[in-house]
């Protein structure tokens, strides 16, 4: 390439008086020979390209030619217009990226197209040159007069073309002349081909990669087929390689009938895309996975290597006692991501989703502990219509669990499916039914609705298309690709790809704009925990609409039931639950502050933080016991105590730290302690298990307070009488009505109440007792991370 490849370098070189290489005398004498006006042409056009100082067009011009001339170098141009050449139309174009077409000749093309010791220096020269044939008229000529790279000096190789490059512009025009001027070649170009392109091949390559199909077959029973290979001494699937000009989908149902004897369509099989890692050999494999569920036929050996066929159930392959060949292990995660662990890194280039269905299939017994849950949950009244008894009759909830046996599958508890490594606290599960089935009660919702979930593993949004029928909408938004690309897979494998749009993406942003209804969404499911209640949740909810989320209030997280009315949200209802965090904007640090080096620390939540000078050596000093007198019996729930608390008592944090330290104040293993900071003095409460009733009768808890620091006494005092304020007016009776404002809503427009400041909101709780407003409870109270006496 030249050594002066920018625009300015070429202004700076002609702007400095330096010039191009003149024309030398045999050059002049191929242009003035091969180049001559026509005894018709008197009106004959012609183009110099990267024409410099304009030697060339002006030597145009005086045989009679309308010049265009084009360069991209203002300095050069500026140089050429100078000069007398009335009959030269000077441009500023770049040749590579400019407008060539715009200078055309109207209703013809140019006579003549010249390009002199220019094309070398162009990075795309066959480009360049059929956009130059472009314009030619019929009879025209393109003059390429370029350094030849023979007569020439080596470090002058960057502005002179070889003869295979001459070679290669010849090769496209009908008539091709060459004529030597000097150190110089000329091409006389005309009749640009417009044949139909040539196709070649290299000499036969070194192998370095192999290519294959994975074949992922499961029955009417879910149940996946695998080959014992007695060769390799291990588990494998139906696979084979990729014959010449075959299609993938093709080779799926070859190499199944080959070895298996199963036949299917190519046109029931479903490429999921393509796998691609190094073998043991140093090969390349690259193995597109390939997804059947429609078949005829009964598995029989027919590959000498393979001794016989088994189906296995999905569960049961983390646990496989003999070996699972690599790449058979990497397809089975394509399908479904997460079951195997530790699986061999391999690079997926997935497919996009076609419209071609699956066949669902599943084993009697999970449809059996599909009814059993059913039962269960209406039993104990979670499911109070058929309706939502029927959505949890229809939606495999193994399907979404595939890792797990059905026994777990369909418990009626929360399962873990992403795990922070560094924490191992869980990222991301399918939920406990019981709640799914309350916040879809809560969600009250219809035939026709539209539905927008935040976050989630596919399974309750499975549940929600179910409840509102085909006329109906769910959007789910996921912010983790690995939960996003998992429920990808498991809609589609169920069937309910078409009634789901996943989207990925952080859910405190809402619904992309597209998908959001003119009117908003008649219901949002929040399935994570939320620190506040985001714009892009307010605005997206239709008047009326319903919003059912995970709220924490004072660091508990309780399930909301709310309503819009008039642009505002009020509750319907509050129970406690347990719910995995959000990610993404919507995140929140729960990293408490440390009081000194005594071990302890305080996570404040919604409260203003306060000093926390001098606590730690409070601590080393005997505080205050306060006994409340108020007891709860084993496995009473005192949730509603934890709210009323965090939502009321001045100063109020949670008291964390290191379990197993030897202390003055013991922490509960499954929770912090409530408590309160006033005027660095700290109070926190437990629940004190009576000796008395060590030996008999039901176990009971009494509440005690511990004070500590100059008005230790006064701030457990404080504490203890909330608590006994608690039991005596709210216990058992009452939760407070919550309405949302937004967080520039002056206090005066505020309902009674105590107020939470959120980021984007204002939360006013009131509670019946003192403020005369009646609530009622979402639901029972469930296990979650609210408080129980045990």
């Amino acid at each position: 390439m030249s050594n002066l490849p920018t625009r300015k370098a070429w202004h700076d070189h002609y702007d400095r008086g330096r010039d191009f290489t003149p024309l030398a005398g045999d050059e002049k004498v191929v242009l003035q020979r091969h180049l001559p006006l026509a005894e018709e042409g008197h009106d004959a056009r012609a183009l110099d390209v990267a024409c410099g100082t304009g030697e060339v067009a002006r030597l145009l011009a005086a045989a009679g030619y309308r010049v265009d001339a084009v360069d991209w170098a203002d300095a050069a141009l500026d140089r050429a217009e100078a000069m007398e050449a009335g009959a030269v139309s000077y441009h500023r174009l770049d040749v590579t990226g400019g407008d060539l077409a715009s200078l055309g000749p109207e209703g013809g093309g140019y006579r003549v197209i010249t390009m002199r010791r220019a094309l070398a220096h162009l990075p795309d020269r066959t480009r360049t040159v059929a956009e130059l044939a472009s314009l030619l008229d019929p009879d025209g000529v393109l003059c390429v007069i370029t350094p030849h790279a023979d007569r020439h000096p080596a470090k002058l190789r960057g502005i002179c073309l070889d003869d295979t490059e001459i070679d290669l512009l010849r090769g496209g025009w009908e008539h091709a002349e060459r004529v030597e001027a000097g150190e110089s070649t000329a091409l006389l170009l005309r009749g640009p081909k417009r044949g139909a392109v040539a196709y070649g091949e290299k000499r036969t390559p070194t192998p370095a990669a192999m290519a294959g199909v994975a074949v992922v077959v499961t029955n009417s029973r879910g149940q996946l087929l695998l080959g014992w290979n007695n060769a390799r001494t291990m588990w494998e699937l139906p696979a084979g390689k990729v014959e010449p000009s075959e299609p993938f989908q093709v080779t799926a149902v070859r190499e199944l009938e080959e070895e298996s004897g199963l036949i299917a369509l190519a046109g029931a099989v479903v490429l999921l895309g393509t796998l691609c890692d190094a073998t043991v050999g140093g090969f390349t494999r690259v193995t597109e996975v390939a997804r059947i569920t429609d078949f005829t036929g009964e598995p029989t050996v027919r590959e000498p290597d393979l001794s016989r066929w088994e189906w296995h159930n999905l569960a049961d392959l983390r646990s496989l006692p003999q070996p699972l060949f690599t790449a058979s292990a990497q397809a089975v995660n394509v399908v479904w991501p997460g079951l195997l662990p530790d699986v061999p890194a391999a690079h997926h280039t997935p497919r996009p989703a076609g419209d071609l269905p699956l066949t669902f299939g599943e084993p009697p017994s999970a449809r059996r502990l599909r009814e059993q849950l059913v039962r269960d949950l209406t039993e104990a009244g979670w499911t109070d219509g058929p309706e939502l008894q029927q959505a949890f009759e229809a939606v495999p909830r193994h399907a979404f669990l595939p890792e797990q046996p059905l026994l777990r599958a369909y418990a009626n508890e929360a399962v873990a499916t992403v795990f922070d490594e560094a924490t191992g606290r869980s990222m991301s599960s399918v939920s406990q039914p019981e709640m799914q089935a309350l916040m879809l009660r809560e969600a009250a919702l219809g035939p026709g609705d539209r539905v927008l979930e935040i976050g989630g593993g596919g399974y309750n949004a499975c549940l929600a298309a179910e409840l509102i029928g085909p006329t109906g909408m769910v959007v789910c938004v996921e912010i983790d690709p690995y939960v996003h690309a998992r429920t990808v897979r498991f809609l589609a494998e169920t069937g309910y790809a078409d009634r789901v749009r996943l989207v990925l993406g952080d859910g405190t942003h809402g619904a992309p704009g597209a998908l959001v209804p003119t009117a908003g969404f008649d219901a949002i499911m929040v399935t994570v925990a939320a620190n506040d209640v985001p714009v892009a949740w307010r605005e997206q909810l239709a008047e009326g609409g319903r919003l059912v989320m995970p709220l924490r209030l004072g660091g508990f997280t309780r399930a909301v039931g709310l309503r819009k009315q008039a642009g505002l949200l009020y509750s319907a209802g509050i129970s406690s639950c347990g719910f995995v965090p959000m990610q993404g904007d919507g995140r929140w640090d729960e990293t408490p502050d440390p009081i000194g080096e005594s071990g302890y620390g305080i996570r404040w939540e919604d409260s203003m933080p306060s000093p926390l000078d001098g606590l730690d050596r409070a601590l080393t000093v005997a505080g205050t016991d306060v006994w409340t007198g108020v007891t709860v019996v084993e496995n009473e729930s005192f949730e509603d105590l934890q709210l009323r608390l965090a939502t009321s008592l001045p100063g109020f944090c949670r008291l964390t730290g290191d379990r197993e330290q030897a202390g003055p104040i013991r922490l509960l293993k499954s929770m912090d302690l409530m408590a309160m900071v006033s005027g660095g003095s700290l109070a926190c409460v437990a629940a004190e298990r009576l000796e008395q009733d060590e030996h008999g009768g039901t176990p009971r808890w009494e509440f005690r307070v511990q004070g500590f620091g100059p008005d230790g006494k006064s701030a457990a005092d404080t504490m203890a009488g909330a608590v006994r304020a608690w039991d005596r007016n709210l216990r058992g009776r009452a939760t407070p009505a919550l309405t949302i404002l937004p967080a520039d809503t002056p206090d005066r427009s505020l309902p009674a109440g105590d107020v939470i400041e959120k980021r984007t909101v204002r939360i006013v709780t009131s509670w019946p007792a003192r403020d005369g407003v009646t609530g009622e409870g979402v639901g029972q109270d469930t296990a979650g991370e609210g408080g129980t006496a045990r």
